[in-house]
């Protein structure tokens, strides 16, 4: 029977109804958007707000990984402020995720470019002195210096020996000497991120101190170069400079020209020349009033002396100006090599040689060096050694490569300068060894060639290391070439030819000469081990062949009598040949009994 429950019972019931229902979504993390007992009003809920996918925080964001929103509390409760209304928040809901700020970006303040870089400037002397700084990254900051371009910082090398920058700070520091332009990078790096500052460095000179000019004869033979200060350089030709002297000597009736800028303390240029008028014109006095000087277009003032004596000599230039002193001398006797001086020298390779160059008209202040036939310093081949004494003018020296060489003795003295040239011609050492080559007659060329040298046999075909063999292959009937090279202790051949004899030791094979190259042949008809042997002097060396056979009888005939150079008698190969032949039918006969029994 039906009955009706009380209507305060069935109000607490879907009362429990409800909070059951809302719990168990809050434990599973479902929303539910209402909860009512059937006799609630329509306005009364509870909601909670949905779970976004944006929310979660995960490996690949920053902040590393959350929780699983869907997940039960481990305890399968409720945490208070997490959705269970505990702190007040929406029944029901997961919580909202922190919010993580991303860091910046590794940047430089300046916003540079490589067409727009950082322009600073500086004077030649100052000191350099500027931080750069990067912002942002993900960790501690470096800085490291690259040229324009991300390339290297070229050029004279001037940059890195006069600035550093430190990789923790970023702090550039040094001083500014070479007057120029320099554009570089300051790169800083964080982690993986890079940021990069375009600098453009200008560098002016700094305020002139003196001149600096060159200095030579009008014959072109004596150089000098003089300092700020006066200081006097004497300079040979492919040299520079080769030590300070206190005048300039010249003798009357020559000039000199001089040429020369107005320079700061850093030997940067001060006075700016056009193209059309690349050096500014520059006035010289003299301490003596019959002395001349004459302007140039080309750049130089050219001096003539009036009469012998010491004079000053003041080159202004740019508001500034330096002197130096010159010695006008007596022409008396030339300047040059004493008659007779000896400009062919022989010697031989392993011996001392030596040789001298007096010269004359220079009195004391002579001076010694060595060029080669163009004009530079003279670098002596592997093989020579050679010098040449700066004071007296006494050449020695040794070698070992025999062959001649070409070289020029110069003296400098009295401002001018005299030069011999002088041909060493070594010969070589006495006779030590044969080395020999081998290749096949008229293949060439690009043929494959044996060297031997000692017990030591290489194979060259191509390959220029060659490879170690035993022996020299050939084939019956072929004609090889050999070529004997006698040499001293140190590899020369000598320049004259050398009669020595070849020998084989099979009597059978032939020599000849083949007239093309001028080697000697040498025929093998016999197959077998054969050693050919060359003798000189007391030396010899074997070489070695191996001669295969070939099909069908051997071409050529014995040889008779002697053999080329010094040979052999070979008069046994017939009889034992027949020999040979009768052996060789007795073991067909025997075969032929065997098969019939």
């Amino acid at each position: 029977m039906h009955k009706s429950c009380p209507r305060r019972l069935r109000h607490g019931a879907a009362i429990g109804a409800a909070v059951a229902v809302v719990a168990a979504s809050s434990a599973f993390g479902i929303g539910a958007t209402a909860a009512v007992a059937d006799d609630a009003p329509a306005s009364a809920s509870a909601t909670s707000a949905p779970t976004s996918a944006t929310d979660v925080t995960t490996d690949d964001q920053p902040g590393g990984t959350a929780p699983d929103p869907t997940s039960a509390h481990p305890d399968g409760a409720v945490t208070p402020g997490a959705g269970a209304g505990g702190d007040g928040s929406t029944v029901g809901g997961a919580p909202d995720a922190p919010t993580v700020e991303q860091p910046d970006a590794l940047a430089f303040p300046d916003g540079t470019s490589a067409d727009a870089p950082l322009l600073l400037e500086a004077t030649a002397g100052d000191a350099v002195d500027r931080t750069f700084t990067a912002s942002g990254g993900t960790g501690a900051v470096t800085y490291e210096l690259r040229g324009a371009g991300g390339k290297p910082i070229v050029g004279d090398g001037s940059f890195d020996n006069d600035f550093t920058l430190d990789p923790s700070t970023g702090r550039l520091s040094g001083t500014a000497r070479l007057a120029t332009v320099y554009d570089f990078q300051v790169v800083a790096s964080s982690g993986s991120e890079r940021a990069v500052e375009h600098v453009r460095l200008t560098v002016r000179p700094g305020a002139p101190v003196g001149v600096t000019f060159g200095v030579s004869t009008s014959d072109g033979v004596g150089l000098w170069q003089v300092e700020t200060d006066g200081t006097i350089w004497e300079e040979a030709a492919g040299q520079g400079r080769v030590r300070i002297v206190p005048e300039v000597p010249v003798v009357e009736g020559t000039s000199l020209v001089l040429a020369g800028l107005a320079v700061d303390a850093y030997g940067n240029r001060t006075t700016p020349g056009g193209e059309d008028d690349p050096y500014p014109r520059s006035t010289v006095t003299s301490t003596v009033p019959g002395d001349r000087a004459v302007w140039s277009d080309t750049g130089s003032n050219t001096v003539s002396f009036r009469g012998a004596g010491a004079r000053t000599l003041t080159v202004t230039e740019g508001g500034v100006s330096t002197s130096f002193r010159v010695e006008v001398g007596t022409a008396t006797e030339s300047f040059g090599f004493a008659a007779g001086t000896q400009t062919r020298i022989t010697g031989t390779a392993g011996e001392p040689f030596t040789a001298d160059f007096p010269g004359t008209g220079a009195g004391d202040d002579l001076r010694y060096t060595l060029r080669s036939p163009d004009g530079t310093p003279y670098d002596a081949p592997d093989g020579l050694d050679v010098r040449i004494d700066p004071r007296s003018g006494t050449l020695t020296g040794s070698a070992t490569l025999a062959r001649t060489f070409h070289l020029s003795v110069v003296a400098t003295g009295g401002g001018v300068e005299a030069v011999v040239p002088v041909e060493l011609t070594v010969a070589p050492a006495a006779f030590d060894h044969f080395t020999a080559s081998v290749r096949k007659a008229d293949a060439g060329e690009r043929a494959d060639t044996w060297t031997v040298e000692g017990t030591t046999v290489t194979h060259f075909h191509g390959d220029p290391a060659g490879d170690r063999v035993t022996v020299v292959p050939a084939r019956q009937g072929d004609r090889m070439v050999v070529f004997a090279s006698p040499t001293d202790r140190f590899g020369n051949t000598p320049t004259r030819p050398v009669e020595h004899t070849i020998t084989s030791d099979v009597a059978s094979d032939r020599f000849g000469i083949e007239q093309s190259s001028g080697g000697t042949t040498v025929t093998f008809t016999h197959a077998s081990r054969h050693v050919v042997t060359i003798r000189y002097e007391g030396g010899s060396l074997a070489v070695p062949f191996e001669v295969s056979p070939v099909a069908g009888p051997a071409t050529g005939q014995a040889a008779t009598g002697t053999l080329a150079y010094t040979g052999s008698d070979s008069s046994g190969p017939l009889a034992w040949a027949l020999g040979l032949l009768a052996a060789g039918g007795g073991l067909l006969v025997h075969r032929l009994r065997r098969r019939r029994a």
